[in-house]
């Protein structure tokens, strides 16, 4: 079983947030990785989701590329020395959950691109997305993961049970009620609530040949998946949330030092402090209540180029968020 949270007790780690599916940007930072790795300098590269989906029409999505370049460092150093952690961008995937925001469709690209390289190399993919990892802490007392602190996460319960979370339990459930539902009745109603044509939607969010492919019903699921099923609620609450944007700084700092408290059980120290990417900023970084560093790598810069990445020694405690701010660097400047 795939445990989602991994303990680093020693190392340089070089910590990249969000970069949806620019192959410039993947570039510049994969390569700053591998020269420091080859002086000695750093030892693991910490990815912290959210790396596919493009968010500028203007420039190629190269999401696919990107996720296989990164399984091929995976193989070549280790799982533990490059590291994916899942964001709420490859998190649909698993589920054939649409994406969008505003006019943008961010799911139909990936999944085409996908199908388009062949069956093979699908499986491979959602081999590697369902295997990847929730939360990184470590012995300098610095959690890391995609989007922040949540308040179902917060909870002691709830973290064993993220630790321990099975997507293909969860899908299997799932796909056992469909399988004592009347399907074509289903699709109307997906019909009827969406206003589409279940046929035209699954062939585009899917990429689906037709009714024959046996990907074509799993549109579906989001019916069975938000109408009564906790786990998903959970992972939700996880990977979509907002943090103080959402909750008011009050009420994100008091749940920020919850969650820190809970991931602090069985880790390699007390974790302190929390990095994660997620939610643009001004600049390359910003603190949130006094122990978060959202980092933004590139897309979530503002401006891009002001993109930051974090070097981060996992067996040196760090005391203070001034200590852990005078780890960023720019991949983009000399």
């Amino acid at each position: 079983m795939t445990r989602r949270v991994i303990d680093l007790t020693g190392g340089v780690a070089m910590v990249v947030t969000d970069l949806h599916g620019n192959g410039e940007a993947y570039e510049a930072y994969r390569d700053r990785f591998l020269a420091l790795r080859a002086a000695g300098q750093v030892e693991q590269l910490i990815l912290c989701g959210d790396l596919i989906h493009n968010n500028v029409s203007a420039r190629p999505d190269r999401s696919l590329e990107m996720l296989l370049d990164v399984m091929r460092l995976q193989e070549a150093y280790g799982a533990e020395k490059v590291i994916l952690l899942l964001g709420n961008h490859e998190l649909p995937h698993l589920y054939s959950l649409t994406l969008s925001r505003g006019e943008v469709d961010y799911t139909p690209g990936f999944e085409a691109a996908l199908s388009a390289a062949g069956a093979a190399v699908r499986e491979q993919v959602m081999a590697f997305l369902d295997r990847l990892p929730f939360v990184v802490r470590t012995a300098a007392g610095v959690l890391i993961n995609h989007c922040g602190a949540s308040p179902l996460a917060a909870m002691p319960g709830n973290r064993d049970r993220l630790i321990a979370f099975d997507h293909r339990a969860l899908l299997d459930r799932v796909d056992r009620v469909l399988a004592t539902q009347d399907l074509a009745a289903l699709r109307d109603y997906y019909e009827e609530t969406t206003g589409k044509s279940y046929d035209e939607a699954a062939r585009y969010y899917l990429a689906v040949s037709g009714p024959d492919d046996p990907r074509y019903n799993h549109l579906l699921r989001s019916l069975v998946l938000n109408r009564s099923d906790s786990s998903f609620d959970l992972l939700w609450d996880t990977f979509f949330t907002r943090n103080e944007r959402e909750h008011g700084d009050e009420a994100y700092g008091y749940m920020l030092t919850q969650y820190l408290r809970v991931w602090s059980d069985g880790a390699p120290a007390p974790q302190r402090f929390l990095v994660s990417g997620h939610i643009p900023v001004a600049g390359g970084y910003t603190i949130v209540c006094g122990q978060q560093l959202r980092l933004a790598s590139h897309a979530h810069a503002n401006p891009p180029g002001a993109g930051l990445y974090l070097r981060l020694d996992c067996a040196r405690p760090i005391d203070s968020m001034d200590a852990l701010v005078a780890g960023l660097q720019s991949a983009f400047a000399l």
